[in-house]
């Protein structure tokens, strides 16, 4: 699935680094990728940047801008947020 007129999505994880911050970038690289969605997939571990995202835990997942998570959520819930929010036409 596609998002409209082949709009790339900008998926940010936000942490520095840690395993958890390493399994949720392979988990959402891996839910994309089997499912065809066109998103380009960044870490971003400055630690300036992270802070002005005012997390209260980490990783952090950010999507187009938006903070959707805070913590290593159960796969569940990354499944869904990222079906919410990456299917949605925008």
């Amino acid at each position: 699935m596609n998002t409209s007129a082949g709009e790339q999505r900008l998926v940010q994880i936000v942490g520095a680094g840690c395993p958890a911050c390493r399994q949720l970038e392979a988990d959402v690289r891996t839910w994309i990728a089997q499912r065809c969605i066109e998103a380009r997939v960044e870490r971003q571990d400055d630690l300036v940047e992270i802070l002005n995202y005012r997390l209260l835990a980490l990783p952090g997942l950010v999507i187009d801008g938006r903070v959707i998570l805070a913590g290593y959520p159960p796969k569940d819930r990354l499944d869904r947020v990222l079906h919410e929010t990456l299917t949605a036409i925008r």
